[in-house]
Order: C-alpha cells, then structure tokens, then sequence
C-alpha cells in the first residue's frame, strides 16, 4: 500500500505521529474522507495527552495536517473538534483534497 503523506515526509514532518494515531483509531470506509472515533469531538488537549505532547504541539500539527490536505476538522463548540482523515486509498484521491467532507458526515 502505498500511502502519499510518506511521500511529502519533509513537509508534514513530526505530525505524522498525529496522523499515525488518527489513522489507528479511525474505521476504514469507501468514501474520500474518514471520520476519526466514529465523529465523536475532542480537543487539542485531548489528543496532546494521547501521544504525549503538548497541547501547542497537538494543535500545531493538526493545523500542519490540514493545511496539506491530510486532515479535515470542524469546530463543534469551543475547543471541540471534529476530525476526518482524508482516505488515500480512494479512487481519485488527489481531487478530494480540495473537497471538504460534508457538515454533520457520521459513520
């Protein structure tokens, strides 16, 4: 399986590790976008203490996953979060870059 975010290591650099724990928690679907725990929200303080870092670091990378494409979130209410994780595997995976999963998307 090939997996784009490892060909653009140099860019998403240590977020891959958020990316990692994402993915592992994530369900694989047929669709351009995964939701993350089944859509439940978090925050950034939540996922800094789930692998380790802090809450700066949590969101820096998630802003850094967003920003190239590979994570998508919606703010649910302060602090709170949606993730989906862009599907790699799909058909036509570089043209849903650009496509934003629809609002209220539940697995």
């Amino acid at each position: 399986m090939s997996l784009p975010i490892l060909a653009r290591h140099h860019s998403v650099g240590a977020a891959l590790w958020l990316w990692e724990y994402l993915r592992d928690n994530t369900k694989v679907i047929d669709a351009a976008w995964m939701p993350v725990a089944d859509g439940i929200e978090i925050t950034d303080v939540q996922l800094g203490y789930r692998i380790d870092v802090s809450e700066g670091t949590a969101r820096r990378w998630r802003m850094r996953l967003e920003k190239l494409g590979f994570l998508y979130s919606e703010r649910t209410r302060a602090r709170y979060r949606r993730l989906w994780i862009s599907n790699q595997n799909a058909p036509r995976w570089e043209q849903s870059l650009l496509q934003a999963p629809a609002t209220g998307f539940v697995n």
